[in-house]
């Protein structure tokens, strides 16, 4: 399983990446935004030193039309390197996009985004997808079942014998992240203030509040 934040904010990657087992970093123009007017390119830079070789950076294309969607793509590579995921929308211009990308290489990564349909997502894992980015939240928001569509893009996966991978995207609570693992996903992404709640929940530290008690009652002292 994939843990991904999706943040660039670099103190928020720094003081997590170390402490939970964080396979990615994803962004969007909406992540972006949240950081203002950042010098962009040599800003990403900076995020690939952080995180390393061993975790992965999906980056969005702004451009709506296909030759936009193109050149979007090979700016991220020319700027960045071939390591970088870029994600492209699963719109009709954006699944051309993907297609032509891949025939022309094979081997260069995408993460095919904003999927709200298994059709969207079969097509994607056709053409070639490396990761498809099903959005779980926004989905839900509009009456679509998300967890459907990675179950279906799971036994698509499968039977097909494809080696692209289901990312849960647009994640805002720790139950859709454990309902999408359920769901066959490969990947989750979420915000730092998921995890920062997570790990601020009442319960597991009074526990933990309870046990040093107890051994300070017996021992006098608060750890072993």
């Amino acid at each position: 399983m994939e843990y991904m934040l999706d943040t660039i904010c670099l103190d928020s990657i720094e003081k997590y990446i170390n402490k939970v087992p964080i396979k990615g970093i994803t962004s969007t123009p909406s992540i972006i935004k949240r950081e203002g007017e950042i010098d962009f390119f040599p800003h990403m830079k900076k995020t690939l030193s952080l995180i390393g070789s061993k975790r992965t950076l999906h980056m969005q294309v702004v451009a709506k039309d296909f030759e936009g969607m193109i050149e979007d793509a090979r700016n991220i590579w020319s700027n960045l390197g071939k390591e970088v995921y870029v994600k492209i929308p699963a719109t009709e211009a954006g699944l051309n996009a993907l297609y032509k990308l891949k025939i022309d290489d094979p081997n260069c990564r995408i993460t095919s985004s904003a999927i709200y349909s298994k059709l969207q997502a079969f097509l994607a894992l056709e053409s070639g997808a490396n990761y498809i980015a099903i959005y779980t939240n926004r989905s839900e928001n509009t009456g679509i079942n998300p967890f459907d569509i990675m179950l279906s893009s799971r036994e698509y996966v499968e039977k097909n014998n494809l080696t692209g991978k289901i990312m849960a995207s647009s994640i805002k609570n720790t139950l859709q992240i454990t309902e999408a693992i359920e769901s066959g996903a490969d990947a989750v992404t979420f915000s730092p203030e998921i995890l920062k709640e997570f790990f601020d929940l009442a319960a597991p530290k009074q526990a933990v509040e309870r046990f040093t008690s107890d051994w300070k009652t017996i021992y006098k002292r608060e750890n072993i």
